[in-house]
């Protein structure tokens, strides 16, 4: 049975009327109604069994022959001669056997934040904002999302220092007793910072998601320790997975003492602390995050999107300095994190350091083809996709995009298909034994840089591993089967179709045929290194150590 679908195909307004065609195969009786929606309720698998509806509200509506409804809300009586209550609304539509959830079209999610409308009133006071967005639950349908809510203006939204704001007695008990820590804290801070001199000379390297040294942190240290700057500089570490998990008082305060005696402080991606914590301006910040340049949509250029940043209080805001890859990476980081700037420093990517050094890549195939034999002589193409779901609990990946049979014929005596799917994937793809001399899963191998010099081909989609494997100037692929419903439900600061350096196949098919034809548009490679790349000389490392630490012009910095 065809699955019944009901869509909104156009969305316009005409002042205070909020016009929507719904467009539908369905040919039965009809009806439509507004929910307002609260709390999901999932079952073990994260699925959700049960939504709970707050108010319905009838619609009136217009049908057309050729399955489109039109409908007309007029917001300041959509509910009798009431506004909507504050909160989201989706659309139903009501069939005699069933209620369906009215999704959005692709065309029309895409322009869903030029539909939003704020409407002032009392001398500017107030507003009464209706704003539309999406989300998905099946990876396939994007549900049509209405929110209506009335706004008072915020005379403090300056002072608001990590503590969100409420009006629920439960919701003031917390914001107070977070207010009390958070005063608690600065004030353990501020009694023990003035103690300890501030003479250039400490140095902590720290992390709230790892509790391992890794990625461009590990190379700053290394090199320190390389040149002798361990004598001359002290250096200490502080290394624990904080985000989202309770830590005890103990724990808080052995970080802020340790903070508190620091002249730099080196972190690499989200470091909540400094976020609530005023830091002394004889204390550096320094942010080193790993990200080269990728599609997703983070931090502030997804601002009003579920899970923004707040305006202030925000860990990002705190940076003194941001490593970048490079110049062109300026502006996007800056959008990411809401600086200015002039606090980037567009030193390249420590981690990167030795990545094209001749030596090293030789050592390695050597090493790897001594393990894996039957791989000598033969051109391999890496299939390393990032993951899908909400996270890393759900996390999964759709094998059913890519047929095997079809890769396997292939590959043939010329090619192997080498499987590295995202840390994240637990589940392994599902290899036929007589497939397993073509097609082979090196999900668990540790390190996929190093895989990278025996890449002759690299298929990804969204995720940022072929920022590095450019450097290598081989062809890149970017299978995208998702890539609209992904767009528009995770958001990205930049189009995929329009930025990718290498052909970007939306099935497939697609994808088999750029394979065969070598179709690569190897020249996007080339002009994506020259953005990105165009002063890389494997020295990022020196020149962040030489500007920051040694405080040498980033433009004449002797290594």
């Amino acid at each position: 049975m065809k699955e019944i679908i009901f869509e909104v195909t156009k969305l316009e307004w005409e002042r205070i009327f909020l016009k929507l065609d719904i467009k539908t195969a369905y040919t039965g009786k009809v009806r439509f109604r507004l929910e307002s929606i609260g709390k999901f309720h999932r079952n073990r698998e994260k699925e959700i069994i049960d939504i709970d509806v707050k108010k319905k509200v009838p619609l009136k509506y217009e049908s057309y022959e050729n399955g489109t409804y039109h409908l007309e809300i007029n917001i300041v009586a959509a509910d009798k001669r009431t506004f909507l209550e504050n909160g989201r609304w989706r659309i139903m539509a009501v069939t005699p056997h069933a209620e369906f959830m009215v999704y959005v079209s692709y065309p029309v999610a895409y322009k869903l934040d030029d539909c939003s409308r704020i409407f002032r009133y009392g001398g500017g006071k107030y507003a009464y904002n209706m704003s539309f967005s999406t989300r998905t639950e099946d990876e396939e349908h994007l549900w049509f999302m209405i929110n209506s809510y009335f706004m008072i203006r915020n005379q403090g939204w300056s002072k608001r220092h990590y503590v969100q704001e409420a009006l629920t007695f439960k919701g003031k008990f917390r914001r107070m007793h977070r207010t009390i820590v958070i005063f608690l804290i600065n004030l353990f801070y501020q009694f023990w910072e003035p103690l300890f001199p501030k003479r250039g000379k400490n140095i902590l390297i720290m992390s709230e998601t790892k509790d391992y040294l890794w990625g461009n942190l590990k190379y700053i240290d290394r090199r320190i320790k390389e040149r002798g700057l361990n004598k001359k500089f002290r250096v200490r570490y502080n290394f624990r997975k904080a985000v989202g998990t309770h830590m005890s008082a103990l724990s808080w305060m052995k970080l802020v003492f340790k903070i508190a005696q620091q002249d730099y402080i080196f972190v690499d991606d989200y470091v909540p602390v400094f976020g609530f914590l005023e830091l002394n301006k004889r204390t550096k910040l320094i942010q080193v995050w790993h990200a080269g340049e990728g599609f997703k949509a983070v931090g502030y250029c997804r601002f009003g999107k579920e899970g923004t940043p707040f305006p202030v209080g925000n860990c990002h805001k705190k940076y003194n300095y941001v490593l970048t890859g490079s110049q062109k990476l300026v502006k996007v980081f800056s959008e990411v994190f809401g600086i200015e700037e002039e606090a980037f420093l567009p030193v390249g990517m420590p981690r990167l350091d030795g990545f094209l050094d001749k030596k090293k890549i030789a050592t390695f195939k050597k090493e790897f083809y001594t393990e894996n034999p039957n791989l000598k002589n033969k051109k391999i193409i890496m299939f390393a996709p990032t993951y899908r779901g909400k996270g890393q609990g759900s996390a999964y990946y759709d094998y059913s995009w890519i047929d095997l049979d079809e890769i396997y014929d292939f590959c043939g005596d010329e090619y192997i298909f080498m499987v590295k799917m995202h840390p994240f994937t637990k589940k392994p793809i599902e290899i036929p034994e007589e497939y397993m001399d073509r097609i082979i899963d090196f999900s668990e191998y540790p390190n996929i840089n190093d895989l990278y010099y025996v890449t002759d081909i690299l298929i990804t989609d969204y995720s940022s591993n072929y920022f590095e494997y450019s450097l290598l100037r081989r062809p890149v692929i970017f299978f995208t089967p998702d890539r609209e419903i992904y767009e528009l439900s995770r958001g990205v600061h930049r189009s995929v179709k329009e930025s990718a350096p290498g052909p970007v196949c939306d099935t497939f098919e697609e994808m088999m045929d750029v394979l065969r034809k070598k179709d690569y548009q190897i020249e996007k490679i080339h002009q994506f290194v020259k953005d990105n790349f165009a002063n890389y000389d494997g020295h990022a490392t020196d020149r962040a150590i030489n500007t920051i630490l040694l405080k040498q012009k980033l433009n004449d910095e002797k290594r």
